[in-house]
């Protein structure tokens, strides 16, 4: 009877409270500040969601207002910068930058109460969220969802952005027995005697529905939606028929540049794909400090070292299977009857990393390593049977072998891996010895995703064990020599790419491409320093490169151009040579000096080089530098590092 009673009073305090909020509550306070010009990070955001929110602090079942006042509050103090829904479409689409630590903020349901309850806090804490709801509710009277003349102050309100999860919220094929399905998540089966729904009845259905919830909210609120919320969520792309998914994923496409559909992670990378986005549902019973743990236990990392702890800590997302820890060995087994497999938590933006790791699979079964996961449809692994090492490759429907070593009749025990992943380069050895005297060349579709661990095996038993397990990342790193003999390749493991004289593939172009060759099995690219404004002799020398008597090792191993700046008068000729050299797939990078960093940030040229080569050191306070940084990825600038005047090679690093 008190709950009944609370209830009540929730429910009058909503109504009572409609024409409060609306006329002061909106109106006051200070706008969140979202200074994008000063925005540098192109790495991901984090999304958290909320359903309905109460007052009632005895409440269980939903968030109170003291703990979302609370939770926001420690997001902020931690370095948390709330964005909006224009933001994620601009950084998946235009490739704009977000800040440091971005977060996106949600409200699911379009409940009044997350609205009513939450503004104060959002005002106080100067956080922008966004709202996302059915809409069918806006119509009709109902005391629990916003109507349509009440979400359009919510649209217009500076600390708002409006969304959809849909037209149509009811539930369909529901039975006595307590069965039913979600809106766009079946075909309905024919009441009274109907015949059941055909697929060209469900596409028209779901064509006809995201029509009505782009339109519903644009008519309402006069701002078009840019973000969908599928329902229920972990179903699209995971476990909805290929032929429901069709034409949901083309719906998607067509009307929507933002979709969350899956739950569970909280970290959207730059890799992800936009229309299937995830969040991190926040528990009803969550303190601050947990959902600041919660959030950072699933941030991208660059080192992991015990391992022996992963578990514990939460570290490894199973989809399928189970993973134990025992010491340092790392276990995957068929809990479920599939295949297992999980993957690393934080991972995903690896790019240049090294594996050492003994795998040990089943008898009569496989131990996977994918160095990249995105999807089921695409990846790039190692797998490990009794008798040889294979590394495969999938991009859509068909998985390839790009790679074998078998192993030696005699070989006993674990595979002893040491992996070297740079670029779209894979260096392997396999028990202390290279499997393959040049790099196994990976493509760009796998560029990035997931560390995981899997195993498979035609029957049962489905288990794999990893022991030993390192892993660590390390950033772009070139060296800048006078002569590619002289080079000091002691680290090649980790220097990613060399810069030679334009005049090294001309003097000598088989003792060259030799020496080329050499540089390469180390997978370092090559890059010509170009340090004459002249295109045609950058031009010329793409031709040389086509018809050398060593032109096939040039044209596989030679990665780009690196173009000074400063030595072009006109910036707009240099865009030119930009656009011609990445025509014909090379990469380029652009010298800067002092003077061409203020003349790069304050020209709009339409420059877009591949690379950004800093003979200056990155001053904090140097405002061009910041400009730079907003309008190119500064994971591809690069520093020039001190060293002794008389040092024949220079080396290049990214910031730390």
């Amino acid at each position: 009877m008190r709950k009944c009673i609370r209830y009540a009073l929730q429910y009058a305090i909503l109504g009572a409270a409609a024409f409060f909020v609306y006329h002061t509550t909106f109106s006051r306070g200070t706008p969140p500040a979202h200074d994008r010009a000063a925005w540098s990070q192109r790495d991901g955001f984090v999304a958290i969601s909320y359903g309905g929110l109460t007052v009632d602090e005895k409440e269980n079942s939903l968030v109170t207002k003291t703990q979302l006042r609370q939770q926001l509050a420690a997001l902020a103090k931690a370095g948390y910068t709330a964005v909006t829904t224009a933001d994620l479409r601009d950084f998946y689409t235009n490739g704009k930058p977000l800040p440091d630590k971005a977060l996106y903020v949600m409200f699911e349901g379009g409940r009044k109460d997350s609205v009513l309850f939450s503004q104060p806090v959002l005002q106080e804490i100067g956080f922008h969220a966004s709202l996302y709801l059915y809409g069918s509710h806006l119509t009709g009277w109902n005391r629990f969802f916003m109507r349509a003349d009440e979400i359009r102050k919510v649209a217009t309100n500076p600390y708002w952005d409006v969304n959809s999860m849909g037209y149509h919220a009811e539930l369909i094929n529901v039975s006595r027995e307590g069965g039913y399905a979600h809106y766009l998540t079946a075909l309905k089966t024919g009441a009274d005697g109907q015949p059941p729904e055909t697929q060209e009845a469900f596409d028209a259905r779901v064509a006809e529905d995201f029509r009505l919830a782009y339109q519903s909210i644009a008519d309402a609120t006069g701002i078009p939606p840019l973000g969908y919320d599928f329902q229920p969520a972990n179903t699209l792309g995971v476990s909805l028929a290929p032929e429901l998914a069709k034409p949901i994923d083309e719906a998607l496409k067509a009307t929507f540049p933002v979709a969350f559909t899956r739950v569970g992670e909280t970290y959207n990378s730059r890799e992800s794909d936009p229309r299937a986005l995830t969040r991190l549902l926040v528990g009803p019973d969550w303190t601050a400090d947990r959902l600041v743990l919660e959030i950072e236990s699933r941030l991208p990392r660059s080192r992991y070292l015990d391992f022996s702890d992963s578990v514990r800590q939460g570290l490894w997302q199973v989809a399928s299977g189970e993973i134990a820890a025992e010491g340092q060995r790392l276990t995957v087994s068929d809990g479920d009857g599939k295949d297992p497999f999980a993957r690393l938590r934080g991972s995903e933006g690896f790019e240049n990393f090294l594996c050492q790791v003994k795998v040990e699979p089943s008898p009569k079964g496989a131990g996977l390593i994918y160095l990249r996961y995105r999807d089921a449809g695409s990846f790039a692994r190692i797998q490990v049977t009794a008798d040889r090492v294979l590394v495969q490759e999938k991009n859509g429907t068909s998985l390839n072998t790009i790679f074998q070593y078998v192993l030696p009749l005699d070989h006993d025990g674990p595979v002893d891996l040491d992996a070297c992943v740079k670029a779209n380069r894979l260096l392997l050895r396999v028990d202390g010895k290279n499997a393959s005297p040049y790099p196994i060349p990976l493509t760009a579709d796998t560029s990035r995703g997931f560390f995981a661990l899997g195993a498979l095996s035609e029957k049962p038993p489905r288990t794999a064990s990893f022991t030993d397990l390192r892993l660590t990342t390390f950033p772009p790193r070139w060296l800048q020599v006078a002569d590619i003999h002289d080079a000091a390749l002691g680290e090649a493991r980790t220097l990613t790419t060399m810069i030679l004289p334009s005049t090294a593939l001309t003097a000598d172009p088989v003792g060259d491409a030799s020496a080329l060759v050499a540089v390469s099995a180390d997978g370092v690219s090559v890059f010509l320093d170009m340090p004459e404004a002249e295109a045609a002799k950058a031009l010329d020398t793409v031709a040389f490169v086509e018809k050398a008597p060593a032109a096939l090792i040039f044209a596989k191993l030679l990665r780009g151009f690196v173009l000074p700046m400063e030595a072009f008068p006109d910036l707009n000729a240099l865009s030119d040579l930009v656009k011609a050299l990445t025509a014909k797939g090379f990469s380029v990078a652009l010298r800067l000096g002092e003077a061409s960093v203020a003349r790069l940030a304050a020209s709009d040229a339409p420059l877009a080089p591949d690379w950004l080569l800093f003979d200056v050191p990155p001053a904090e306070d140097n405002p061009d530098m910041a400009r730079l940084k907003n309008r190119y990825d500064r994971s591809r600038m690069l520093f020039r590092i001190p060293g002794p005047a008389d040092a024949t090679a220079v080396t290049y690093e990214v910031k730390r």
